[in-house]
């Protein structure tokens, strides 16, 4: 699903709010009552992730509480290219007040994005697979801010954790990547590597690609662990790839064995870390950006697009099981799940 919408740059470069829900409601301050009941278009990658599920409440919320109008679309799957283009070139004919793109690839939009700056339908790049300056430029796109989180964190956070359990003796490490054109796992992948450096006691005996995919996931786990039994950690771009890592390491008896962390905090993953068969998940706030992207797009088409910045990056953090009951307390209204998980 995908917001239409542009925006100027000025203000700070980016912005970074905190992830209290207060913060949701001013992070550009006052946000003017619309003139008009605006409809926005948002395409988003899937629904099938119950991360997109989060990210879509925050879309609607605010649209709810400021009176627009916002439809949402989505491909089948985190991989469909071709469809999730098709669907947004189908968008352009509603001649939306605005578009919220939320594209597979940096790439897979270019054609119906310049389509929709050469008809003057502003455009918010939310989420990841950023579109970059030089490509805006090349293609003539107009997108008024990139609304998402620092990506290079996270895996960043998965290896000083990893260094801190496997002590100086470390261990074998795997690392599963996301859909290689996605940006969120490039910007991962170039962050793991970046921690990897600082901790030469991790050993990396392999990167390969899951796609995002819990079986593929588990199918590469079950033949590294057969080639390097002495394997002491996993570190999965997203949760469902946890997820099947660890269904392969229950396969082969090995789970005790081997640390699992993931990225996304969906309910299988805070369950997972629960119960002890999961280490951790980094935990960031999908639902801010589609929140956030509302607000956006209201200024915007008030006239008002000085205010936005060019990247706006929301907070995120590293839940374990040292912190996990605390943060389904703190969070549970942002994520789909974790407020039945916090009554059990």
């Amino acid at each position: 699903m995908v917001v239409a919408l542009m925006l100027l740059l000025v203000v700070p470069s980016i912005i970074t709010f905190s992830a209290d829900r207060k913060a949701l409601y001013a992070p550009f301050g006052e946000i003017p009552v619309p003139k008009k009941q605006y409809r926005i278009g948002v395409i988003l990658k899937t629904f099938i992730n119950d991360y997109f599920i989060d990210l879509r409440n925050g879309f609607q919320d605010a649209a709810d509480k400021y009176g627009v109008t916002v439809d949402f679309f989505a491909a089948p799957g985190e991989n469909d290219l071709l469809i999730q283009k098709q669907i947004m070139e189908d968008m352009l004919a509603r001649k939306y007040d605005l578009i919220c793109v939320n594209p597979i690839t940096p790439s897979n939009l270019i054609e119906p994005c310049k389509k929709a700056t050469q008809m003057g339908i502003p455009l918010i790049n939310t989420n990841d697979a950023n579109i970059s300056k030089e490509s805006q430029s090349k293609h003539n796109i107009k997108i008024i801010s990139f609304i998402s989180t620092d990506w290079n964190q996270q895996l960043k956070w998965h290896v000083s954790y990893l260094a801190k359990k496997l002590g100086p003796q470390g261990g074998e490490v795997l690392e599963i990547m996301g859909f290689h054109g996605s940006t969120a796992a490039l910007w991962r992948h170039e962050g793991f590597l970046e921690e990897m450096k600082k901790y030469p006691q991790l050993k990396l005996i392999a990167t390969l690609p899951g796609d995002w995919d819990r079986k593929k996931s588990m199918d590469i786990t079950a033949d590294i662990i057969q080639a390097h039994p002495n394997l002491s950690a996993i570190s999965a771009s997203n949760d469902n790839m946890a997820m099947g890592a660890i269904q392969a390491l229950k396969n082969a008896g090995k789970l005790k064995q081997v640390a699992v962390l993931g990225c996304d905090a969906i309910p299988d993953a805070i369950q997972a870390i629960k119960t002890g068969e999961l280490d951790g998940t980094v935990a960031f706030m999908q639902y801010e950006n589609g929140y956030v992207s509302i607000e956006a797009a209201i200024l915007y088409l008030e006239g008002l697009g000085k205010k936005i910045p060019d990247t706006i990056f929301a907070n995120q953090e590293l839940w374990t099981a040292d912190n996990i009951d605390q943060k389904i307390s703190k969070f549970s209204i942002y994520y789909s799940g974790l407020k039945k998980l916090g009554q059990q």
